[in-house]
Order: C-alpha cells, then sequence, then structure tokens
C-alpha cells in the first residue's frame, strides 16, 4: 500500500471513530448501534492498515536456489530489460536488471 493511500485509509478510520463518539455522545440509546458499527469498521482498517506490511513481501531465505528462466521484460518505465528469476522451493518469482543477480 502506498504511503498516501496508507494515510487515506487512516484517515478514513478516524472519521468513523469521531462519527461514532459523536453518536454516542449526542444520539443516547437510538444512536449506539450505529455508533458501534462505526466504531468496528474503524478497528477494522486500522489493524488491516497497520498490519498489511507484514504480507507485503517474503524475504529471501537464505540458500535460495535461484534458477534463470527465459523469461525477459521490459520495465516501461525505466527502458530497463528485466530477467525472471524463479525459486522452486518457495515459488518465488524476482524480476532482476539484466546481468544482475537476485538478492
Amino acid at each position: 500500500m502506498s504511503p498516501g493511500a496508507r494515510l487515506a485509509a487512516l484517515g478514513l478510520a478516524a472519521a468513523l471513530a469521531t462519527g461514532a463518539l459523536a453518536l454516542l455522545g449526542l444520539g443516547g440509546d437510538k444512536g449506539s448501534p450505529i455508533a458501534y458499527m462505526l466504531g468496528l469498521q474503524a478497528v477494522l482498517i486500522v489493524i488491516g492498515t497497520v498490519f498489511e506490511a507484514r504480507y507485503r513481501g517474503r524475504k529471501s531465505v537464505a540458500g535460495a536456489q535461484w534458477q534463470r528462466t527465459s523469461e525477459r521484460e521490459i520495465d516501461h518505465e525505466t527502458g530497463t530489460t528485466l530477467e525472471v528469476w524463479f525459486d522452486p522451493v518457495t515459488g518465488e518469482r524476482r524480476y532482476v536488471p539484466a546481468g544482475q543477480l537476485p538478492g
């Protein structure tokens, strides 16, 4: 998740939490079910945003058995030729500039 998207998600969670607190303070019993749902959504957004980085990518396993494939790609942003490397143990693929080893 990009930093801007992370900030937007946390801003949305803050707005939901503020709305939940306002409904609890002003609505009495009528606003409480909606307030609890808004609060729950705020908590879920915060948890998802904070722990999202944990699943972003895997660290390379020590002793990985990288194998070069015959695939080549062009990075359209930089124009660099990329080679595709594959680790048969984990199934991970890496796109590495031509002539470099995956690290």
